[in-house]
């Protein structure tokens, strides 16, 4: 079995680790396979022996993006260079993204062509990406190809299911691939750190973009005094600068045991870094898989911090013990000094939010979304925006009473080792790599065992209303 496997990039990063395992597994196992990865960027790293640089497949803006036919004809012919003749299979990561819509037209056309197609999306346009849904505004009608030998892969069962609605009138079927992990070393004890990073560090080992909610880091500093709180790196994408050093300032001006970008501060590795945590922490808002959700337990570590049900459910069903978690960090609504503010807020943003994807904002839709952030007079902090955010840490400062409210729905505390090491045992027995490699290598089975059938286009539109909904918004991405 041949397959070319592609990808914009090959930069660090989820996709990338992605696909490094899953050639890991491949190489570790007996599987009749051989694979070629095509992309758009040289590739820096060391665990992908066989790759191809194709011109015109990294991120690129409708205007910047080559022709969908020169793509497709430069694509096909690395993946021949490659392999010594045309792949039996293809499987694209991230193809209707939005990052670059001649991929995604080239895409549609293989399907037409009738080849033989995985489609493994680990993040949607559709889902608070509203730049990026533009970009296939021209692409949008082929951008979700369907058929017989057309299989798609789904990170979690939220996108399975999401993805069936979907492709529900087709033949082509949905397979849920959670994502690999490799196998890690327990870093329980601390040995040979270096004496700048803290002894009581809680760490959120993310690099800062908006939605790893970096302001509830923030405020449980705030009420956990006794604490050291850190998340790992700054931004790479400069449009999200500002609002980190607007952090760090608000930090450092309220003495907060707080640090915003540690990795960059201390002299030590990241798996030291790790290994120096007291427990690691999560407040994210959203992910796409939730591989934070469940590392820390290979590391030997405790994971605390905010929860996302429709992704962890999935890991709670194999095992994995996440009560620890919080869904909401509710504070009193009267502690926003204009309360009003919050609503006008919400109602600029499904506004604005439904008009970028160009759909008609819903009867009801704004009470509806004040309703899924505000409960019993009682506001969700993650689910506000970096002002409204900073003026209730500083309303929190104030109030024992309200750092005690935090202290004890946030439960920032490391659990029995026992836990830690039956949570260890449930993610490497259910999220392995040769776990992984054998369930990706029978989707590819059934694929070439899939019977003919001319392939036809599915409406996107049914996707989008299931990520576009009031109940789902969130200030933090908008």
């Amino acid at each position: 079995m041949k397959v070319a496997i592609i990808h914009y990039h090959l930069e660090p990063g989820g996709v990338t680790r992605v696909i490094e395992n899953t050639l890991e597994a491949f190489a570790s196992s007996d599987y009749a396979i051989e694979t070629v990865v095509l992309t758009g960027r040289k590739y820096t790293g060391d665990r992908i022996q066989e790759y191809r640089v194709v011109e015109g497949l990294d991120y690129a803006t409708s205007n910047q993006a080559v022709d969908p036919r020169l793509l497709l004809e430069r694509i096909k012919d690395a993946a021949r260079s490659s392999l010594g003749s045309p792949p039996d299979l293809w499987h694209f990561h991230n193809h209707s993204l939005g990052k670059n819509p001649s991929l995604t037209k080239a895409t549609a056309k293989l399907a037409q062509d009738g080849e033989r197609i995985l489609l493994h999306p680990h993040d949607f346009a559709e889902d608070g990406r509203p730049s990026n849904f533009k970009a296939l505004e021209k692409v949008y009608q082929n951008a979700y190809p369907a058929g017989s030998k057309i299989s798609y892969a789904a990170l979690n069962n939220r996108d399975r299911l999401f993805l069936e609605k979907l492709l529900c009138e087709t033949n082509s079927k949905v397979h849920l691939l959670a994502n690999p992990i490799q196998e890690n070393e327990p870093s329980i004890i601390r040995q040979g750190i270096k004496t700048s990073i803290p002894a009581n560090l809680i760490l959120y080992p993310v690099r800062a973009v908006r939605r790893k909610n970096l302001g509830e880091l923030a405020l449980l500093s705030a009420a956990h005094p006794d604490k050291f709180f850190a998340n790992s790196l700054g931004p790479t994408n400069p449009a999200f600068l500002p609002q980190f050093e607007r952090w760090k300032t608000f930090a450092s001006h309220h003495s907060l045991p707080l640090t915003y970008g540690i990795g960059n501060q201390v002299d030590c590795s990241f798996p030291e870094l790790v290994a120096s945590a007291e427990a690691i922490i999560s407040t994210s808002v959203a992910e796409g898989f939730g591989l934070g959700f469940l590392e820390p337990w290979v590391f030997g570590k405790s994971l605390c911090g905010r929860n996302l049900p429709e992704i962890t459910g999935d890991f709670a069903q194999q095992g994995v013990l996440l009560d620890n978690l919080y869904n909401r960090i509710e504070l009193n609504l009267d502690l926003i000094e204009d309360s009003k503010t919050l609503h006008t807020r919400i109602e600029d943003c499904l506004i604005n939010f439904f008009h970028d994807y160009g759909e008609e904002l819903p009867e009801g839709a704004v009470q509806e979304g004040f309703d899924s952030i505000v409960r019993d007079n009682l506001v969700d902090f993650g689910r506000l925006d970096e002002k409204l955010q900073e003026e209730l840490i500083s309303a929190v400062l104030s109030s024992p009473q309200v750092k005690e409210s935090i202290r004890k729905q946030s439960s920032i505390e490391c659990l029995a080792n026992i836990i830690v090491e039956e949570n260890a045992k449930a993610v490497q027995n259910n999220f392995s790599m040769h776990a992984y490699g054998k369930k990706l290598f029978e989707i590819y089975q059934s694929l070439l065992s899939a019977p003919e059938e001319k392939s036809r286009f599915a409406n996107g539109r049914k996707l989008l209303k299931k990520f576009l909904s009031p109940a789902r918004i969130n200030l933090l991405r908008a």
